[in-house]
């Protein structure tokens, strides 16, 4: 419950190539109890909206991440916390957005995940995501992106492969800002130290998965691996913001 959890985490954001402001947000911190958190959130709205949404989420986030009083003794308390964390700040995007034309259109994809004492809960609004390296040494994307296509999908009326180039691929079905209470998936999950990759839909789309696979795997350090995947990203055309968080513990 209050063992520490020992790896290293690095984290990065890029405007991209096309985008005139950078509206993506990505941390990732330990607290007093060495609990982790990984958060990724790509903002919505244009210049300011997007930008306010992601950084209210993230920031807010980490604060009561931070702030927390206790060490967290299973996943249903975190699922109970998150829940309540990420409502709280959902409600501040959505009545910026209602109360202030200027931030009219406000919002943001969360992903965030937790990770203590053998235990990973991990929170999902949108289409940012989180991967990992499974027990076959190879990448799986762990979260569901909540988007028409991904419905389509589910629902058997076009293939994976047809999603993937889809015209109305980056519509979302859920986000951050949009409700007065947000609708979160919480998942969770045993962790045996598997590498964490978190991203937002500018870095996915713009990194082919086994390039993404190789970096992720490979012997680098985080802080290199999360400029490989950005470097990646813009040479192949940078079309929008780009963020990434990566954990590796020390197995």
């Amino acid at each position: 419950m209050g063992d520490f959890i020992s790896g290293n985490f690095h984290t990065l954001t890029n405007i991209g190539k096309v985008r005139a402001v950078n509206e993506d947000f990505a941390d990732a911190r330990l607290n007093a109890f060495g609990h982790l958190i990984l958060i990724v959130a790509d903002g919505m709205g244009g210049q300011n909206c997007g930008d306010f949404a992601s950084r209210t989420i993230g920031m807010g986030l980490v604060q009561e991440f931070l702030d927390y009083e206790k060490p967290f003794t299973s996943s249903k308390q975190v699922e109970k916390w998150l829940y309540k964390a990420i409502n709280k700040y959902n409600r501040i995007i959505y009545k910026k957005a209602h109360d202030d034309k200027r931030f009219a259109g406000s919002g943001t994809t969360l992903t965030c995940a937790v990770i203590f004492g053998g235990n990973l809960v991990v929170g999902q609004v949108g289409d940012s995501r989180l991967y990992k390296i499974n027990e076959n040494n190879q990448l799986e994307q762990v979260t569901v992106d909540q988007t028409y296509v991904q419905h389509l999908v589910a629902t058997k009326k076009i293939t994976a492969s047809q999603a993937s180039t889809h015209p109305e691929r980056h519509k979302l079905t859920n986000a951050i800002g949009v409700k007065f209470n947000a609708l979160v998936d919480i998942q969770e999950y045993p962790y045996h130290g598997e590498k964490i990759l978190l991203c937002s839909d500018g870095l996915y789309n713009n990194v082919p998965f086994y390039d993404m696979q190789s970096i992720l795997k490979s012997k680098e350090s985080v802080e290199r691996k999360c400029v490989q995947f950005i470097t990646f990203g813009n040479a192949n055309g940078g079309s929008d913001n780009m963020a990434v968080v990566i954990w590796e513990a020390n197995n």
